[in-house]
């Protein structure tokens, strides 16, 4: 498959359709609190950026991305993350669901 986004269709239709949802879901079963990524549009707002889009990282989506690269021992760096963060954003979600 070209884009290995799409393997799993659920969690592509659950980004799609509620992608706050996708974001909770994922943040919960890696044993985090619920709303953790509700905060990432707040931190993106006190530094004048929206929804982890810009020059700027969301450090919560940033940390989760970290964490579960750590996890599962999947090579990267944090520059890494923060490059494919500001690149996009939801892809970097469904991909951390799927682990």
């Amino acid at each position: 498959d070209a884009l290995p986004i799409f393997e799993d269709c659920g969690i592509c239709c659950c980004s799609v359709l509620c992608f706050p949802c996708l974001m909770c879901r994922t943040v919960s079963s890696f044993g985090q609190c619920f709303c953790l990524p509700l905060l990432d549009p707040l931190c993106a707002g006190l530094t004048g950026f929206g929804m982890g889009y810009g020059a700027t990282c969301s450090p919560v989506s940033l940390a989760m991305r970290a964490a579960v690269r750590e996890r599962y021992k999947i090579q990267g760096t944090i520059c890494d993350d923060c490059c494919i963060l500001s690149c996009c954003f939801a892809c970097a979600w469904c991909q951390m669901a799927r682990e």
